[in-house]
């Protein structure tokens, strides 16, 4: 029998695994559409969203499960069955079970959340919690898995990706690409206060520079992410979110543009580059500095920003100043 030796995890396992992972990110996705355009409909917890999103996660379960067996098979302790990076999806995966339980008690004894409150109920928070631990599996796989076993780009970008998703769906009413506060159109069918618009505005801005950059800058000692990675990631988001609102789709041509750019720059200043202190700064200026550009200058060019010169061109530089700040809360590189 072997001892305290965790198993490797094959290409074909990572691949089955993030396939039953976006299957769930896919269905809570499918669910939020729902909420937003079926409302009259959502009376029941057993609905063909929630289906798609529990089919998700009961396969995701089923296949952890049978790498267990199939390793203890081979000798392993149950208790070192599993690659270490999918412990931690494995803990995911009994909070979200649990979570799934205690949303179909909470929706039978409170009724069914309508708006922003379906974001905020606890049984949902806690499936967001567990959904993401638990889609982040082959990511961690850049911090757990030993040197001596290869790192799957494929699998391990896309774990990026629904991670990202996951924060993105529970913090709909602040990503910019859902609530573009700067574009005309959508401030005539919001009217509040110009003030207002502006706060909530850079405040989505910010949250999403923060994700997005600190998402790029935990891996970034340990791991470098293959050219196209971030256009993959933001094209993901992008599609996930607008498709879900059913608006906005010229965003998606934003997180093309932007997520080659940031690819050229990651690749330029990481990627070839020792990944040195300086180059991460500039990096987590540069890349949230892009996006935030290229997503002015698209509603520039397909609708009206209702911004002064002042707020817009200012909000691109806070994009910038936050990532900047973020960098340097990674630990410095030995000086060779």
């Amino acid at each position: 029998m072997l001892v305290n030796k965790y198993p490797a995890s094959s290409r074909m396992f990572d691949w089955i695994f993030t396939f039953f992972t976006g299957l769930w990110t896919a269905g809570a996705y499918i669910d939020g559409w729902a909420h937003t355009h079926l409302e009259s409909s959502l009376e029941s917890f057993f609905t063909p969203w929630h289906a798609v999103f529990y089919f998700g996660l009961f396969a995701t379960g089923v296949s952890l499960v049978v790498c267990v067996w199939i390793n203890h098979k081979k000798g392993y302790p149950l208790r070192f069955a599993l690659p270490k990076e999918y412990i931690f999806a494995f803990i995911g995966l009994i909070i979200s079970f649990v979570a799934g339980v205690g949303d179909m008690l909470w929706h039978l004894t409170f009724g069914i959340e309508v708006g922003v409150e379906a974001l905020l109920s606890p049984t949902h928070l806690l499936l967001a919690i567990g959904g993401a631990v638990m889609v982040a599996g082959p990511l961690s796989a850049v911090w757990y898995r030993h040197k001596s076993h290869p790192i799957h780009s494929g699998p391990t970008i896309l774990s990026a990706a629904y991670f990202l998703a996951v924060i993105t769906f529970m913090f709909q009413f602040l990503h910019p690409f859902n609530m573009p506060w700067m574009a005309e159109s959508f401030f005539l069918k919001n009217p509040i206060p110009i003030d207002f618009a502006v706060a909530l505005g850079v405040a989505n801005i910010v949250f999403f520079t923060v994700t997005f950059v600190g998402l790029a800058l935990s891996t970034v000692r340990h791991w470098v992410f293959p050219f196209g990675s971030f256009t993959i990631i933001l094209f993901i988001n992008t599609l996930a979110a607008t498709l879900m609102e059913s608006a906005y789709y010229q965003f998606i041509w934003t997180a093309l543009i932007a997520g080659i750019l940031i690819d050229i720059l990651y690749y330029v200043l990481i990627r070839r580059g020792q990944r040195s202190m300086h180059h991460i700064h500039l990096f987590s200026f540069w890349a949230p500095f892009i996006l935030v550009s290229v997503y002015m200058a698209t509603i520039y060019v397909t609708d009206t920003i209702a911004w002064s010169i002042h707020t817009w061109t200012g909000s691109i530089f806070i994009a910038g100043i936050f990532g900047y700040l973020m960098s340097h809360l990674v630990i410095p590189f030995q000086k060779s």
